[in-house]
């Protein structure tokens, strides 16, 4: 058996081929990454095939093979007010400066996700004082380490924590990690942020690194919600694998690019590896770039509408959330596709954050409202503190026996703390 193709190059498919056929010897040819072309160049031998090779025939058939379907409108357009809209200028900093010298109660949320962690701590009169956005990069006790660290260092001798909220996938174990007093969904953490920015927001569009949400509201309620099943095109670790294999810096050049092209190429909106060989053919074919990028904005924002909203209504005041809302091409891709303005909201990148802040804070101003009716003590946050973030931990795993799914289970243990499952 011979295996060949540019993946024989992974070692570990080497050994899961041997192991999975039983084999003692997998043949691995030597130039195993280039014998497609080897085997065409032995056919014309075996048949005395002689082609010339020509580089203008190649170039004209190039041209002539140039995709003709007509693409998208222009992301932007004569008599826009779309930068005047979506300037740089419109994203609100911190409050920070101006901090009293007394400590002042303050309340910290925090969204850990598997490809970003965001930390928000606010004042009792909803300020931002600080955020982080961090790359977990697999490790979210580190993210949310480095995280409490550089607030510490920011805000931390000025405040003093009131309350602690998580969410996101790794919501429980921070939760147990930092001393959370609530943990809440994603769902009701971006749309407590949303509502608190604009009470009447009625729909929120929500694309992280590798999840989207749709969220419908109605008089500042919840009442209907959708994530996206499996696939992860129009999330942002897709966006940056195509904007890589197009040598296209994401956050520099982009929508730059993308602004530029006067006629956006039709990718489609079906799933990630459809969307990679459409991008990649049209490319061969010879679309320019600024084109493909701009198509690229549009797929997302069809993938998107079509399959985690799905049918379900876009109200009005639609608000577009998560770090997916910087590139200012998908945002005009929105605004174009479904006729209608977008709002960007301030610290989009961290509304989980803030949301949970919020919610934490109504949590512990609510639980001291019951224990003075009830005569009780109020309660302190059950925060460990920013000091926490410097004790040494260690990770072990083991196998559960509890069940025949026999899953792993990792054991985190703190110093001077009691072992944490997860």
């Amino acid at each position: 058996m011979a295996f060949q193709g540019g993946v024989a190059a992974n070692k570990g498919m080497i050994r899961a081929f041997k192991e999975v056929f039983d084999l003692d010897d997998l043949f691995i040819p030597p130039d195993f990454a280039f014998m497609g072309a080897l085997g065409s160049v032995l056919k014309d031998m075996d048949e005395g095939c002689i082609n010339t090779f020509d580089i203008n025939a190649l170039e004209s058939f190039v041209l002539s093979a140039k995709f003709s379907e007509q693409g998208h409108a222009p992301l932007i357009t004569k008599g826009d007010d779309f930068f005047e809209r979506h300037s740089k200028g419109s994203h609100q900093s911190e409050k920070n400066k101006n901090l009293s010298p007394s400590k002042i109660n303050a309340y910290l949320g925090i969204d850990i996700g598997s490809i970003s962690t965001n930390l928000a701590v606010i004042d009792e009169d909803c300020n931002l004082l600080a955020k982080r956005y961090l790359m977990t990069a697999g490790r979210p006790i580190e993210a949310v380490k480095q995280g409490l660290e550089e607030i510490y260092e920011e805000i931390g001798s000025r405040v003093e924590i009131a309350g602690v909220g998580t969410t996101g996938s790794g919501r429980y174990m921070i939760a147990d990690y930092v001393g959370a007093d609530i943990v809440k969904n994603e769902i009701t953490a971006q749309a407590t942020a949303a509502i608190y920015i604009d009470p009447a927001v009625d729909t929120i569009f929500e694309i992280g690194g590798q999840d989207s949400k749709y969220i419908s509201i109605r008089d500042g309620i919840i009442v209907d919600f959708e994530m996206n099943k499996a696939c992860a095109a129009g999330t942002g670790s897709f966006i940056e694998e195509q904007a890589e294999k197009l040598d296209i810096s994401v956050k520099k050049e982009f929508a730059e690019c993308a602004f530029r092209a006067a006629s956006p190429c039709r990718l489609g909106e079906r799933c990630t590896v459809f969307m990679e060989n459409s991008l990649m053919a049209n490319l061969q074919r010879g679309a320019e770039k600024d084109g493909l990028l701009a198509g690229l904005a549009y797929s997302i924002v069809q993938n998107y509408i079509n399959r985690v909203v799905a049918g379900k209504p876009a109200g009005k005041n639609i608000f577009f959330q998560g770090g997916v809302a910087f590139n200012k091409a998908v945002v005009a891709a929105f605004e174009k596709y479904l006729d209608r303005k977008i709002t960007v909201p301030p610290n989009h990148d961290v509304t989980g954050a803030i949301g949970m802040a919020l919610i934490a804070m109504r949590h512990m101003k609510d639980r001291n409202a019951l224990s003075v009716m009830s005569n009780e003590v109020k309660g302190a946050s059950r925060f460990k503190g920013f000091e926490f973030s410097r004790k040494p931990y260690e990770i072990s795993s083991f196998e559960c026996k509890g069940c025949p799914n026999v899953c792993e289970i990792n054991r985190v243990k703190i110093q001077d703390e009691e072992g944490y499952l997860f």
